[in-house]
């Protein structure tokens, strides 16, 4: 007889934790979620206290079966599923599949999956968190009722978030801010010389002794009488500047830091790098067996536990030398008032592992990932890097000019983790105050002022986190949502909204303006923190959501007609049935949305609602290199040049791509 079950969620945690506990215990995976809220119908009663209808998930059935069966093998039960809320929630919902109280099951959690702290667990179970659980029983209330209601308003295959919605609204409004965008013209002026055989560039920064205000110089003709007027005198250093700063090393990944730089430095999506980072986290095949190589991927805190601490300080000093640790370890401090999810930051299970010794048992994806998060912890840990400045200040009459230059004294943590330093005018060092410059010209150069950036799947995330919108288990699905339902696409990295988005956020903007208010949202994440704190009743945040949340109901209800108006506006835009010659309209049949024409049934002409501009950005057409675009022909759908019927190139759409009547999208 087997000491006891674990019931975990994934094979490769199971493999990992068995083969630190040996064959004395029975390990079973529930493949993630095994109960949750019915797919066909809402399962919420809202006028009973919003209590939840939970059913066994389609396909699961075999697996909650024999849970039930091992379960009614075994006295002692080990839930060990993650130690998040998501974590606690499936923990509470397998309770419930095999039938035990919460006093009859152990549930045992670790921060990182190694030898020492599981077995630690297992010394050490306690209870089901019930905080935790009624604030991930809230979250998913509160986004099945929203999307459950507002969805129908929207369209057979549309839907819509809390979340979502948000992170939509700041997509589309962006985008919004980009085609208004006027450019203006401006000037800056510089005076460009040489000093020991090197070049040097200095730069207007004042007149009469009143500093030049970014974009201030937009006159082209006052600009060139500023050059005639500099070419009379000679350019004096007046003044010079030496400080030195010390620059503080980056703190540990937290999840959202994490998505952010495994986007910029590696190119990987916000899901993409949560897979890998699952996979790292759940056990990697090593020479000593399966093991975790990171600690827990869902986090906002950045503290570091005292060993690990202690084991990165030694490796520093006998890998870099003593002069590479700062008089005291570095301790970092969560910004966010909840650091709810987990307690410490992403960091790997031991400084030991270097990269380079893991790299034969790691995919090439596990690899940089591993190597980013490991680079990362250890210069978290290393000396400030030493900074020299430079700024010299010199004057031609009544007018200033400035250059500086950085010098890097010391590499500190930057000899681990790369950060660029703008080196500036390199001999600036070499001037010294009273000196005359040797000036060969002055020189006009014309700007133009650039709109704002689109966001991209890194800066999206750092503008949630920053207003409080979601939390760490939920960024990567919002995005990833948002991009197979067709309502973004990327481009160069960067999140462009299509026609589809553009419908689904103007229709939530024009009636339910509330559910998508940034304020709103992050005020709903803080009522969900008080819940897993325990300060509040779940109950209570889903009475107040909701008070506010019916008259915008029960409002949008009786404008039916708005909507088409919308739909039409955006989808149907310059559509013309080719028998009637009249613009067609949105029309909402069976399998979805279609266009058809206005007199119908006179008239039964309709097409597609083709999306083309959400063909994927790596498809371009090999004659003119320009992205290609869906189209639609006699036989179905297909990848096709715009520039037909001049170029005639196509490709087909693989069979592992979906495609429906109003959206493109590979799942």
């Amino acid at each position: 007889m087997k000491k006891g079950l674990i019931i975990v969620e994934s094979p490769t945690k199971a493999k990992t934790i068995g083969g630190i506990l040996g064959k004395d215990y029975m390990v079973i995976a529930t493949m993630g979620h095994v109960r949750d809220l019915p797919d066909k119908d809402m399962g919420i009663n809202i006028e009973k206290d919003f209590e939840p209808k939970y059913v066994i998930i389609p396909g699961k059935k075999t697996i909650a079966a024999n849970l039930k069966k091992a379960a009614s093998q075994h006295d002692d039960i080990y839930l060990a599923t993650d130690e998040d809320r998501e974590g606690e929630a499936i923990a509470w919902h397998i309770m419930h599949i095999i039938g035990r109280k919460p006093d009859e099951i152990k549930r045992v959690a670790f921060h990182e999956i190694v030898p020492d702290a599981v077995r630690e667990a297992f010394h050490s179970p306690r209870g089901i968190s019930i905080n935790l659980v009624d604030a991930q029983q809230a979250r998913r209330i509160l986004d099945r009722i929203v999307g459950y209601t507002i969805s129908p308003f929207l369209g057979r295959g549309l839907s819509a978030g809390r979340v979502q919605s948000v992170a939509l609204k700041l997509i589309v409004e962006r985008e919004k801010e980009i085609e208004g965008f006027v450019s203006q013209v401006y000037w800056t002026v510089k005076a460009n010389g040489e000093k020991n055989g090197k070049s040097i560039s200095l730069e207007l920064a004042e007149i009469s002794g009143k500093k030049i205000e970014k974009y201030g110089l937009k006159d082209s003709g006052g600009v060139d009488k500023i050059l005639e007027e500099l070419k009379k005198n000679t350019l004096t250093v007046t003044g010079k500047d030496v400080t030195s700063k010390k620059v503080k090393p980056y703190p540990p990944f937290i999840t959202s830091t994490l998505q952010q730089e495994a986007s910029i430095k590696l190119g990987f999506s916000s899901s993409r790098t949560m897979a890998i980072a699952q996979q790292l986290y759940e056990g990697i095949a090593t020479g000593e067996g399966s093991m975790g190589l990171i600690t827990y991927m869902r986090t906002d805190s950045p503290s570091v536990a005292k060993p690990a601490k202690n084991q990165v300080i030694k490796y520093i000093g006998d890998s870099f030398g003593k002069e590479y640790l700062p008089e005291k370890p570095h301790f970092y401090k969560s910004k966010s008032s909840s650091a709810q999810e987990a307690h410490e930051a992403i960091r790997p299970t031991s400084s030991l592992k270097t990269p380079e010794k893991m790299k034969p048992f790691l995919k090439e994806e596990q690899y940089k990932l591993y190597r980013l998060i490991w680079e990362r912890f250890v210069a978290s840990q290393m000396k400030e890097a030493e900074i020299e400045n430079t700024k010299i200040f010199a004057e031609n009459g009544k007018y200033g000019f400035t250059a500086e230059s950085n010098t890097v004294r010391f590499d500190g943590f930057m000899k681990l983790w790369d950060m660029k330093i703008d080196g500036g005018e390199e001999c600036a060092a070499e001037i010294e105050k009273g000196e005359i410059l040797n000036i060969a010209d002055y020189i006009k150069e014309e700007h133009k002022t650039n709109p704002p950036p689109r966001y991209t799947e890194a800066s999206l995330i750092k503008t949630l986190e920053k207003h409080g919108i979601g939390r760490p288990s939920t960024y990567a699905p919002t995005i990833s949502i948002l991009l197979n339902r067709g309502y973004v696409k990327t481009e160069k990295r960067a999140l462009v909204p299509l026609k589809i988005g553009r419908v689904v956020y103007e229709i939530l903007m024009q009636f339910f303006p509330d559910i998508i208010k940034v304020d709103f949202t992050a005020r709903m994440e803080d009522g969900l923190d008080k819940i897993a704190e325990g300060e509040r009743r779940w109950t209570e945040t889903l009475h107040e959501f909701y008070k506010d949340y019916k008259p915008l109901l029960e409002k949008a209800k009786v404008k039916g007609p708005e909507y088409d108006e919308i739909f039409n506006k955006i989808l149907a835009a310059d559509k013309m049935c080719p028998n009637c010659k009249i613009p067609m309209v949105v029309k909402k049949g069976r399998y979805g949305m279609f266009l058809g024409c206005p007199n119908f049934p006179e008239c039964t002409y309709k097409d597609s609602i083709i999306n083309e501009e959400v063909a994927s950005e790596d498809k371009a057409c090999p004659k003119c290199g320009i992205p290609l675009v869906v189209k639609k022909g006699k036989f179905g759908t297909f990848f096709g040049c715009p520039n037909y019927p001049e170029c005639k190139y196509t490709e087909r759409i693989k069979k592992n791509a979906h495609y429906s009547r109003n959206r493109f999208k590979k799942k």
